[in-house]
C-alpha cells in the first residue's frame, strides 16, 4: 500500500552486552509459503489493500506517462535528458521537503482523516493534469508543477498510512502486512505501465490519424484521468472505516514541538542514523534506472516505435522482477538474516547496472531489468521495516517521515544528478557510474548495519521501571515554565570509573531522545570516589512532563544499570538554577578532556597488553629447544 516497504534483521543491541552472533541460516522454511497472505484474512486490511493497489496501478501509469510526455514536450532540445530527469525530481522533491510535517500530522491529527484528505487531493490534481494534457495546454513547467503537487499528496499520505498499519492486522502479522504492501507496490509497478501501453495502443487504434506526438500526448492525458479515478476506491474504504478518534501520541504535542521531538529522536538514535545513511547510499545510485528510462530505451537499447510504449515496457520488466522478489521474500526472511540478504542484493543490483551499461539489445536487457527488479524490491522493503521496528510507538509517524524524506530526497538527488551526467556524457557512462558507486557505498554496511535495535524492548516503560530509573522529581510543573534543569550526582568507585565513563555516550543519547535539549557530564576526583555530575535541560515544563511518557523499557533498564555504578546511599537528583548551567566553552572543554582521558586510557591499555605479550613471547622463546617459535592466537583459530 505504501510506495516503499521493508523487513528487519538482527544484531546485538547497542550499548548492551555482546550477544553471540546469530547463525546465518534460520529454520528451514519453504521459500514460497501461503502464510505470506495471512494479513488478507483481515477484512479491513484486505479492503484497503485492494483499494490502494488500484490507486498505485493508476499512480504507476502516471509515472510511466510523465517522463514520456516530457520527452515529447522537449523533443529536439539539447537538454532533453535533464528535462526528463526533472520529472522524477519534482515527483519526489515534495516528499523530501514535506514528509517531516506529514509525520508530525500523523502523530498529532487523526490519521484516518489525513488519509481521506490526501486521496481527495490526488483525485483533483490528477484530473487537472489529465484535462490540461488533453486540451493541449500543458507545458514542461506545467507538467513539473502539477507533478510537484501530486508529490505533495504522496508526502502527506505515506507516513499516515504506514503509521496506521499496526492497527489493521494482528501483531504477529505486522511484517507480513508490510510485505503485502510491497506486493501491491510491485504489482502496480508492472501493471501500471502495462495499462499505459494499453491506453497508447487503444488511442492509436481508435484514432489512426492521431499517430505522432499529438497522439502520444493524448494517451498520456487519458492515463492521467485514469489515475484520478484510481484513488476513488481508497477514499470510499477510508470513509467507511469506523476508527475511534485518535489522540496525540504524547500529551497533546503541538506541530512544531512534534517535529522538533522527532528530529531530536532521529539525530540521537544510532539505529535510525544507520538506516538513513544506507538508504541514501543505495537509492541515489539506483535512481539511474527510474530517472532515465526514456533515454535508456532510445539511446542505450535503440528501441524503435512509440516512445511511450517503449518506456512503459522497461517499467513493466522491472515490475515483473519485483513481483517475483516479493513472493520470494517471506521465505528469505524465514531462512536468512536481514543484513546478509540486503548486502548481497545490493551487490547484485550494482552488478546488474554495470552489465546493463554494455547491453544494447532489448531482449537481453529484459532479463537484466527483471533481475534488477527482483533485487530492488527486497532492499527498500527491508529499509522500511527496519525503520518501523527501530522506533517506539510515540514517534513512529515522525520516524517514518524522516525515512521517507531521505528516501525520496535521494530520488530527487539521483534524478538531477544522472540527468546532468547523461547530458554531458552518455547513458552508458551514467549506468556504469551508478553501478560502480553503489558497489563502493556497500562498504558502509560493515560499520552501519540495518538492525542496531534488534532485540531491544521499545514498548513504553511501566511505572515500576520509571521509578527505578528516575527522575524522582515533582510531577506537577507548569507546562509553560522553563527552562527546567536537572542535575544528577553519581559517586563511582575508582575501579569502575572507566566502565562508567564508557557509557556516557549512550546516556546522553537516551536523555536527548526523550526530550532533553542540552546535556553534559562533569567529573570531580575525591580521595576514595570519583563524583560525576550529570546535567540536562528541558526547554519547558511540557517537555519535562513528556519525558517519562517517551521512555521505553530498554531506556529505563539502561538508566537503572547506570545508577548501579553509584556507590553511595542514593543517587542525588534535583532541580538546579538555570543560571548555574556551564557555558558552551566549559561544556566543550569538559567533553574534550573526557574524550582525551578515555583515549589516553585505551592507549595505555594497549601498550600494557603489548608489553605483556612481548614478555610472554620472550619467555616461550627461551624455553623452546628449537629456538624462536612464535604462536599468534586469532579469534576462532590458532596459527604459527
Amino acid at each position: 500500500m505504501s510506495s516503499s516497504s521493508t523487513e528487519s534483521g538482527a544484531v546485538a543491541p547497542a550499548g548492551g552486552s555482546a550477544a553471540p552472533p546469530a547463525p546465518a541460516v534460520k529454520a528451514r522454511v519453504p521459500l514460497f509459503t501461503a502464510e505470506a497472505w495471512a494479513p488478507l484474512k483481515v477484512d479491513l486490511f484486505r479492503s484497503l489493500w485492494v483499494a490502494t493497489l488500484i490507486a498505485q496501478i493508476g499512480t504507476w501509469a502516471r509515472e510511466a506517462a510523465g517522463p514520456a510526455l516530457m520527452a515529447n514536450l522537449t523533443n529536439g532540445l539539447p537538454t532533453k535528458a535533464e528535462w526528463v530527469g526533472r520529472v522524477l525530481v519534482f515527483s519526489n522533491l515534495p516528499i523530501c521537503l514535506f514528509s517531516v510535517f506529514a509525520g508530525a500530522l500523523a502523530d498529532v491529527l487523526d490519521r484516518r482523516q489525513v488519509l481521506i484528505v490526501t486521496q481527495i487531493w490526488m483525485v483533483v490534481v490528477s484530473a487537472l493534469l489529465g484535462l490540461f494534457t488533453l486540451w493541449g495546454i500543458i507545458t514542461p513547467w506545467g507538467l513539473l508543477g502539477l507533478t510537484f503537487l501530486l508529490g505533495t499528496g504522496t508526502a502527506a499520505f505515506g507516513p499516515a498510512l504506514q503509521a496506521v498499519l499496526p492497527e489493521l492486522v494482528p501483531k504477529q502479522h505486522f511484517s507480513l502486512a508490510i510485505n503485502m504492501n510491497s506486493i501491491a507496490l510491485n504489482l502496480a509497478r508492472a501493471l501500471g505501465p502495462a495499462l499505459f501501453i494499453v491506453v497508447v495502443y487503444a488511442v492509436f487504434f481508435m484514432s489512426p490519424h492521431s499517430r505522432g506526438m499529438m497522439g502520444e500526448n493524448r494517451a498520456a492525458g487519458i492515463a492521467f484521468l485514469l489515475t484520478a479515478l484510481s484513488f476513488v476506491g481508497a477514499v470510499w474504504v477510508l470513509w467507511r472505516w469506523q476508527r475511534p478518534p485518535q489522540r496525540a501520541a504524547v500529551h497533546g504535542e503541538q506541530m512544531w514541538n512534534s517535529i522538533s521531538a522527532g528530529f531530536r529522536y532521529t539525530v540521537h538514535s544510532p539505529a535510525n542514523r544507520a538506516i538513513l545513511l544506507r538508504v541514501l547510499t543505495f537509492i541515489v545510485p539506483a535512481t539511474v534506472i527510474w530517472a532515465q528510462v526514456p533515454i535508456i530505451a532510445t539511446s542505450q537499447l535503440h528501441m524503435r516505435g512509440q516512445q511511450d510504449a517503449n518506456t512503459a515496457l522497461i517499467f513493466m520488466f522491472v515490475g515483473m522482477g519485483a513481483i517475483f522478489g516479493v513472493f520470494l521474500m517471506p521465505g528469505l526472511h524465514g531462512r536468512y538474516r536481514i543484513d546478509p540478504v540486503v548486502n548481497v542484493c545490493t551487490a547484485l543490483f550494482a552488478l546488474g547496472l554495470i552489465v546493463l551499461s554494455v547491453v544494447h539489445t532489448i531482449w537481453i536487457a529484459a532479463f537484466i531489468l527483471i533481475f534488477l527488479g527482483f533485487n530492488w524490491v527486497i532492499i527498500p522493503t527491508n529499509f522500511n521495516t527496519a525503520t518501523q521496528k527501530s522506533v517506539p510507538p510515540w514517534v513512529k509517524g515522525r520516524a517514518i517521515s524522516f525515512y521517507l524524506t531521505v528516501l525520496f530526497g535521494s530520488f530527487a538527488i539521483g534524478g538531477a544528478l544522472w540527468g546532468r551526467v547523461t547530458t554531458h556524457a552518455s547513458i552508458h557512462v551514467t549506468l556504469l557510474l551508478g553501478g560502480v558507486s553503489m558497489a563502493a557505498f556497500l562498504l558502509l554496511a560493515f560499520w552501519y548495519p540495518l538492525t542496531l535495535n534488534e532485540g531491544i524492548d521499545l514498548s513504553p516503560a511501566d511505572a515500576a521501571a520509571l521509578k527505578a530509573a528516575g527522575p524522582d522529581l515533582p510531577a506537577q510543573i507548569d507546562p509553560a515554565a522553563g527552562p527546567i534543569d536537572v542535575s544528577v550526582d553519581y559517586e563511582v568507585h575508582p575501579d569502575k570509573v572507566r566502565e562508567f565513563a564508557a557509557m556516557h555516550r549512550r546516556l546522553r543519547e537516551v536523555r536527548r531522545r526523550c526530550g532533553a535539549a542540552r546535556w553534559t557530564l562533569r567529573t570531580v576526583n575525591d580521595a576514595q570516589v570519583v563524583r560525576f555530575t550529570e546535567r540536562y535541560r528541558f526547554a519547558n515544563g511540557a517537555e519535562y512532563q513528556r519525558y517519562a511518557a517517551r521512555m521505553t523499557k530498554a531506556d529505563a533498564k539502561f538508566l537503572d544499570s547506570v545508577r548501579a555504578f553509584h556507590s553511595g546511599s542514593n543517587v542525588i537528583e534535583r532541580h538546579v538554577d538555570p543560571a548555574d548551567w556551564p557555558s558552551s566553552g566549559q561544556v566543550l572543554q569538559t567533553r574534550m578532556l573526557a574524550q582525551l582521558e578515555i583515549s589516553f586510557n585505551r592507549a595505555l591499555d594497549e601498550v600494557e597488553n603489548a608489553v605483556e605479550r612481548f614478555a610472554a613471547l620472550r619467555s616461550r622463546a627461551r624455553k623452546s629447544p628449537r629456538g624462536l617459535r612464535i604462536t599468534i592466537e586469532l579469534p576462532g583459530r590458532e596459527s604459527e
